[in-house]
């Protein structure tokens, strides 16, 4: 997913909290987050006066409040791609919680269908294999 494509997907998907993400549109989208804030930042700090207003300070809030919505919906989504419940989004307000979920976004998703709908990625399950090889595992039924 380009990055474009994960903006329009993530904005349409603002108040979508099931389902699943793609590793790409969570983090096209989280750049596209973070590079505005960082943009928004630098240009409030470089302004002329010596002191930063509320005034100033405004589209920079603004920005961040309108993709707020949206990327705790794609982050939903994207722990519900590795089989996991939303609720681990409490983990941001822990001090390393925010690593713990980058790092979550960061494993790829379970192949296949799960509990929070079909692969985005149209991957079908693997079968069963045994260690490393290739070989299937036979069940027996008793």
């Amino acid at each position: 997913m380009r990055p474009f494509a994960a903006l329009k997907s993530c904005l349409l998907k603002s108040f979508r909290w099931r389902g699943r993400a793609p590793r790409s549109e969570f983090w096209w989208f989280l750049l596209v987050y973070s590079a505005g804030f960082w943009v928004a930042l630098i240009e409030t700090l470089m302004r002329p006066d010596e002191v930063v207003t509320e005034d100033d300070v405004g589209p920079m809030l603004i920005y961040m409040m309108v993709l707020f919505l949206p990327m705790l919906a794609v982050m939903a989504r994207r722990l519900h791609d590795k089989g996991l419940t939303a609720w681990l989004m409490f983990l941001l307000l822990l001090p390393f919680g925010q690593v713990a979920l980058l790092i979550l976004a960061a494993l790829p998703g379970d192949r296949g269908p799960n509990a929070h709908g079909p692969d985005p990625l149209g991957r079908e399950r693997e079968a069963l294999t045994y260690g490393s090889s290739r070989i299937p595992v036979v069940r027996d039924d008793d």
